[in-house]
């Protein structure tokens, strides 16, 4: 979100999309297969992830998010921006179901996540183990600086950190995922004991 727009066709403080982890189980029980996209950078990344993005997402499928609002908006802006992929990119928008729901209803609820229904505290309260702490970049403002980190930066080793901690992060939000969905099957399942 730069305050001067560093690529044609964007505004001061827009989001820019540079990344995306996905995990795509394609039927149940299956195997669970993991895409991911990081863009160079110096470069306008959005065209390159939409791309991809379409590449990567089959259509006509249920697409999870966490926190959909979020996601939703930024496939709505590339579709506006790069009409080549707006067909399959609004495709992708509109089968979007958001696994925060459940959380944020309180349908399912532990002590343990203390209020909260933020993915940060979901996930490790119902996965021990599994969690943010210790991690190089453990919140979305820190992968946006540090992504913005990679435009100055002139150490390659540096730089490769950086991008390695960027994929563990994002890898962990859909892998998460994957993991809060295991917990819900679960906790249906007994229900219907």
């Amino acid at each position: 979100m730069p305050a001067v727009p560093l690529f044609e066709g964007t505004r001061p403080y827009e989001q820019i999309p540079f990344q995306y982890s996905l995990h795509i189980l394609e039927k149940e029980g299956g195997d669970v297969k993991q895409h991911e996209f990081l863009a160079e950078a110096g470069l306008d990344p959005r065209q390159d992830l939409a791309r991809k993005l379409v590449a990567d997402i089959p259509a006509d499928v249920c697409v999870l998010s966490y926190n959909m609002v979020f996601e939703k908006g930024v496939i709505k802006r590339l579709a506006a921006q790069f009409p080549a992929y707006a067909g399959r990119l609004m495709n992708i928008h509109d089968n979007i179901r958001d696994l925060m729901v459940p959380f944020r209803r309180k349908d399912y609820y532990t002590r343990e996540m203390k209020g909260s229904y933020s993915i940060k505290s979901v996930l490790p309260s119902l996965v021990p183990g599994i969690g943010y702490d210790g991690m190089v970049i453990g919140n979305g403002g820190e992968a946006m600086i540090a992504y913005a980190a990679l435009h100055k930066s002139k150490d390659v080793t540096e730089a490769e950190k950086i991008k390695k901690a960027l994929l563990d992060y994002c890898r962990l939000d859909t892998y998460g995922m994957v993991l809060l969905c295991d917990k819900l099957r679960e906790a249906a399942a007994q229900d219907d004991l």
